[in-house]
C-alpha cells in the first residue's frame, strides 16, 4: 500500500506529534508498505521525506513555515505519487492533502492531534481570538469533509462528536515500549521531571506552584525539560519566586538525554488540560514513571478501576499536590508497586504493532468505495 502523511510537523521537530509520525511510518514500512511525509518541519535526508524552502515561523520559532504559502512544489511531487490512501494530521498542510485525495478519488483520512484553539493563550498574534476562531470553523469543514476523522482518545472523541464531526472513531496511540524501559532509581533527591512544549497551554507554569509549596525542601528537586515560546518567561517567573535552587531547566532534549531524563526521575507530572492523548505521559508510563496528570487527562479514560500509574490531582490546589509529593517519597513500597503499574498499563493497551494493525485496518475498510 502507498500511503501519504500530509503533517506540518515531522521528525525531529521536538513535538509528540512528529515522534509519533515517525514511529508509525517505520512500523508501516517494515510491514512492507511505502509511506510519503510532506511537511514544513523534519529531515530532508529521510527517505521519503519531502519539505519545501521553509523560513522560522515568528510565532513559535521551532516550527517553519514555507516560503511560498501555496507549496505547489510538494502537490507537484505528490500528484506523481499512485497513493491508496491520503492521511492528514494538521488542517494547514493537510489541506493540500484533502485536495489531492479528491483529485485522485482515493479515501482521505484525518487524525485530530492537536486542539489549535486552545493554545490561542501561548501564542503572541494581533486579532489572535478571531484567527482562532476563523481556524476552528475552517478545521471542522475540512474534518467533515473526510472519510473519517480519528480520535487518539476516548476523550477527544466526544470532543469531536459535541462539535457535530460524526464521521469520527477512537484510534488510541501507542508508545515504543521496547524504547522506554524501566530503570533503577534513587530516592534522593526526589526528582519531579516535566518534559513537553514550554507553553502556558501545557500547564507548566503549575509546576512552579508545586515547586513554591517545597521551597527549602532539598529532598525534592524539579527538572524542566522542553522548548517553546514561554521558556524565557517561566524562567523569568521562577527566578522571581525565588525557585532556581530546586530547579533544572534543560532546554531541548534529544531521544537519548530524554531517555536518561526519564530513567532518573522518580515522578513525572504533566499539568496540560489541552492534550488530546498524552504521549509524553505514556513514555514516562512506559518507563516505569508514575505520572501525576489533571483529573480529567485523557489516559484516565482507560483506567477502568485497574492501577495504571496515574495519579489525577486537581491543579487549582497546589497544597494538596505538595502533601501527594511527599507522602510518595516517604513510600517506598507504594512507588514500588507504582512503578510496575505504570509500566504494565503502558505494555498492556498501547502497542505499536496493535495501532498500526488497527490503522491498516481502517484504511483498507474505505478502500475501493
Amino acid at each position: 500500500m502507498k500511503i501519504g502523511f500530509f503533517t506540518t510537523t515531522y521528525y525531529p521537530t521536538p513535538d509528540g506529534v512528529s515522534h509519533y509520525l515517525r514511529d508509525v511510518k517505520r512500523e508501516l514500512e517494515d510491514l512492507g508498505h511505502e509511506v510519503h511525509v510532506f511537511s514544513f518541519n523534519g529531515d530532508r535526508t529521510e527517505k521519503n521525506v519531502h519539505i519545501p524552502l521553509t523560513v522560522p515561523f515568528p510565532a513559535y520559532p521551532q516550527y517553519n513555515m514555507p516560503v511560498n504559502p501555496f507549496p505547489m512544489y510538494l502537490y507537484k511531487i505528490a500528484s506523481r505519487i499512485d497513493f491508496d490512501v491520503i492521511h492528514i494530521h494538521d488542517p494547514f498542510m493537510g489541506s493540500l492533502g484533502y485536495r489531492l485525495a479528491r483529485a485522485k478519488k482515493i479515501p482521505v483520512f484525518a487524525t485530530f492531534h492537536t486542539d489549535f484553539v486552545r493554545m490561542r493563550e501561548s501564542l503572541k498574534l494581533p486579532l489572535k481570538n478571531f484567527l482562532f476562531r476563523l481556524s476552528w470553523r475552517y478545521n471542522s469543514y475540512l474534518y467533515r469533509k473526510c472519510n473519517l476523522v480519528l480520535a487518539p482518545s476516548s476523550k477527544t472523541l466526544s470532543y469531536l462528536q459535541e462539535s457535530n464531526i460524526r464521521n469520527s472513531r477512537e484510534l488510541p496511540l501507542f508508545v515504543d515500549t521496547w524504547k522506554f524501559n524501566t530503570c533503577k532509581r534513587s530516592i534522593d533527591p526526589f526528582i519531579v521531571q516535566y518534559l513537553g512544549r514550554i507553553t502556558r497551554d501545557k500547564g507548566v507554569f503549575r509546576v512552579l506552584d508545586i515547586s513554591e509549596q517545597l521551597r527549602g525542601d532539598k529532598r525534592f528537586r524539579f527538572v524542566i525539560s522542553g522548548t517553546g515560546p514561554d521558556a524565557e518567561n517561566l524562567m523569568r517567573e521562577a527566578k522571581k519566586r525565588g525557585l532556581m535552587d530546586s530547579l533544572e531547566f534543560t532546554g531541548y532534549v534529544d531521544e537519548t538525554k530524554k531517555l536518561k531524563l526519564l530513567s532518573d526521575a522518580n515522578l513525572f507530572m504533566y499539568p496540560s488540560e489541552t492534550d488530546t492523548f498524552g504521549i509524553s505521559v505514556l513514555e514516562a508510563l512506559s518507563s516505569g514513571l508514575p505520572s501525576v496528570v489533571p483529573t480529567n487527562f485523557p489516559l484516565t479514560h482507560y483506567v477502568n478501576g485497574v492501577e495504571s500509574g496515574l495519579i489525577p490531582v486537581d491543579f487549582n490546589h497546589p497544597e494538596e499536590v505538595r502533601d501527594i509529593l511527599i507522602s510518595l517519597r516517604n513510600d517506598h513500597q507504594k512507588m514500588s508497586e507504582l512503578n510496575e503499574a505504570s509500566r504494565n498499563f503502558a505494555i498492556g493497551k498501547f502497542s505499536k504493532e496493535n495501532h498500526c494493525n488497527q490503522l491498516l485496518s481502517i484504511y483498507g475498510e474505505f478502500m475501493g468505495k
